[in-house]
């Protein structure tokens, strides 16, 4: 594996400092001229909202794109950080929010892609294999090292990635969003890990949108708002509020918001329902309902909703839809019920990447701007425009494609979707992973008022404050069942963490 051969020793100053970097688009600055010092073996912390700039000050790092001027210098030396080769050559890595590995290959395969053990000509996959799990076992982590990459979770890939970035010589090591699908106890373990790569001479740059870990593991946290550096702070130096007012240079009130909304009729229920992956699950949702389902990855939850939505098929027990007995086999089926969902994946599973933010809009409703064999361009236009102003999605045009849109305004436009489609159920599968403290809010707000014009809402978060805050009953899964049910604050964050670890 390669092994940087630069680095300084703790204390000698900067790893890596930035004088006046910057990068433009043509006339678009996506990150204006910014100086800033990575300290050694330091946790320094990068907030700012979507579009902000930091997935620029990212990719300028790790060699993906060029700077359009300024300079970096590593170890007092002045570099060019052109290609990704030559940051990890310097010991420079990442570990993006969306996994980047082979899905196909096993978990042993990704952790080794590139420096595989070979023997007279022939992969040694036992040997790689058992090294693996070792690894893995060592970090804390309970993931089959042979089992293909495509079978695990999000969350479990992403921690899959996590280990085979700090297996490679890496010296200064960014984390982006790297717990936006990990449960508690799995960031916990994560933490763990980062605390153990600082001690033994990592500098690890890490960027989150959930500022309580900011404050949990930081030594220093620097702002972001508009493609502009705002500043840096010692973490014994700020706070929340301070931190908030600079990302987004306005007050929030109230992040979490809900209203008391009176409960109607019962639009679904599931009777011991079993399918792959969970098992025996009864519950419930009304209208004007969040239902939230909380638990541990691999505990069930996402698997039980996509059961519901037809994307698997339920092995056993019943599903009632406003009091009759249905048999979802496809999503089709669903989406003609009155059934919506935004999946947990949004890149995978919710946009087509390929086309505009205008497609993707109006995909659920094209049978409806279509008169005869011909598509209305002007009601096309304008469901989508509708949207794009109503979610306040950031971009300059519908056409804009679905790839080139932040985090955050890609979650608008999954959601967006299902609006422009209408729905009395929406399934939201991690709605919020990865977007800024201003675009939750936002999109809190939205279930909101999806409540209040008769909707339910099941929730699927493995952000426990976010559940916890917002649900008005909330069921915790384990080991595949339905373990708890509670209603809005019944028990503590901790009742529910026992309930959903089983101690």
């Amino acid at each position: 594996m390669t092994v940087p051969t630069d680095a300084r020793a703790p204390g000698a100053g900067p790893i890596l400092e930035l004088r006046n970097l910057a990068k433009n688009y043509g006339p678009v600055l996506a990150l204006k001229p910014a100086s800033l010092a990575f300290n050694y073996d330091e946790i320094h912390a990068i907030v700012g909202e979507n579009g902000a700039g930091k997935s620029t000050l990212i990719k300028l790092l790790t060699g993906v794109i060029r700077r359009s001027s300024g300079e970096i210098y590593w170890n007092g030396n002045l570099v060019a950080l052109d290609t990704p080769q030559e940051a990890i050559d310097h010991g420079i890595n990442a570990v993006h929010q969306e996994v980047v590995l082979c899905r196909h290959l096993t978990v042993a395969a990704n952790i080794f892609l590139g420096d595989e053990t070979v023997r007279f000509g022939l992969l040694q996959k036992r040997e790689m294999t058992r090294e693996a799990q070792r690894i893995l076992d060592g970090m804390g982590f309970d993931i089959p090292a042979g089992a293909p990459l495509g079978d695990l979770t999000i969350g479990q890939q992403q921690l899959v990635a996590t280990a085979r970035a700090s297996l490679r010589g890496t010296k200064f090591l960014i984390f982006d969003e790297p717990t936006a699908y990990l449960t508690r106890q799995e960031a916990a373990q994560l933490f763990a890990l980062i605390r153990r790569l600082r001690e033994q001479g990592v500098t690890i740059v890490y960027i989150s949108h959930r500022l309580e870990e900011v404050f949990e593991l930081a030594d220093r946290v620097t702002v972001l708002r508009d493609g502009n550096l705002v500043g840096t702070r010692n973490i014994g130096d700020t706070n929340e509020t301070e931190l908030v007012s600079m990302m987004i240079n306005r007050s929030i009130e109230q992040i979490y918001h809900k209203e008391t909304v009176p409960l109607g009729e019962v639009l679904l229920e599931t009777r011991n329902l079993s399918g792959r992956g969970f098992e025996d699950i009864s519950l419930t949702v009304r209208r004007g309902e969040i239902v939230g389902l909380y638990g541990l990855i691999g505990a069930g939850r996402s698997q039980f909703a996509m059961s519901v939505f037809g994307r698997n098929p339920k092995t056993a027990g019943q599903i009632l839809w406003k009091g009759q007995p249905v048999d979802i086999r496809n999503e089709r089926q669903a989406i003609a019920l009155g059934i919506a969902m935004a999946p947990e994946s949004r890149r995978d599973q919710g946009l087509n990447l390929n086309m505009s933010i205008g497609f993707n809009l109006n995909l659920p409703i094209y049978d409806r701007l279509t008169h005869g064999f011909l598509l209305s361009g002007r009601e096309e236009a304008e469901h989508a425009d509708r949207q794009i102003a109503d979610l306040a999605i950031k971009t300059p045009s519908r056409r804009t494609l679905a790839s080139s849109m932040s985090g955050g305004n890609q979650q608008k436009v999954v959601i967006g979707k299902w609006l422009n489609h209408g729905a009395d159920l929406f399934i939201f599968d991690e709605p919020t992973v990865g977007v800024d403290v201003g675009t939750k809010a936002e999109i809190y707000r939205l279930l909101a008022e999806l409540l209040k014009k008769g909707a339910g809402i099941i929730m699927i978060s493995s952000y426990l404050p976010e559940v916890y805050e917002l649900a008005d009953t909330l069921h915790v899964f384990r080991s595949r069942r339905l373990v708890g049910s509670n209603g809005f604050h019944q028990v503590s964050h901790e009742d529910v963490l026992a309930e959903a670890i089983g101690v």
